[in-house]
C-alpha cells in the first residue's frame, strides 16, 4: 500500500470520526433541551394540579370552583401553548444543524474522491 493511499485511508478516518463526534454532540444537545421541555411540562401539570386542589379545598359553593377553574384552564392553556412553541423552535433547530451536518458530510465526502 502506497504512503498516498495510507494517508488518504486515515483522512477518511480520521473524517468519519470527526462526524460522528459531531452527530453525537448534536444528538446531546437536542436531547437535553427536549428533557428540558418535558421537565417543564410535568411542572406545569403539577402546578395545575395542586391550584386546582387549592381551589377545591377553599371554595364555598359549586359555582367559585367553576369560575376559578376556568381560569386554571386559560392559564394552563398558555402556558402549554408556550411550551410547544419552544418544543417546536428545539426541533427546528436540530433539523437545521443536522442538514448543515449532512451537507458538511456530502461536502467532504466528494472533497475526498478527488
Amino acid at each position: 500500500m502506497s504512503n498516498e493511499m495510507l494517508e488518504k485511508w486515515t483522512e477518511m478516518n480520521q473524517s468519519a470520526m470527526d462526524a460522528v463526534k459531531e452527530l453525537g454532540d448534536i444528538n446531546t444537545k437536542m436531547m437535553t433541551r427536549l428533557t428540558q421541555r418535558q421537565m417543564d411540562m410535568m411542572n406545569l401539570y403539577m402546578e395545575g394540579s395542586a391550584k386546582q386542589m387549592e381551589v377545591m379545598s377553599g371554595s364555598k359553593n359549586p359555582q367559585d370552583v367553576v369560575g376559578a377553574q376556568s381560569g386554571l384552564y386559560t392559564d394552563m392553556n398558555e402556558k402549554l401553548m408556550d411550551n410547544a412553541r419552544q418544543t417546536l423552535e428545539v426541533l427546528m433547530e436540530a433539523k437545521a444543524e443536522l442538514t448543515e451536518w449532512a451537507e458538511k458530510g456530502m461536502k467532504q465526502a466528494g472533497d475526498l474522491n478527488k
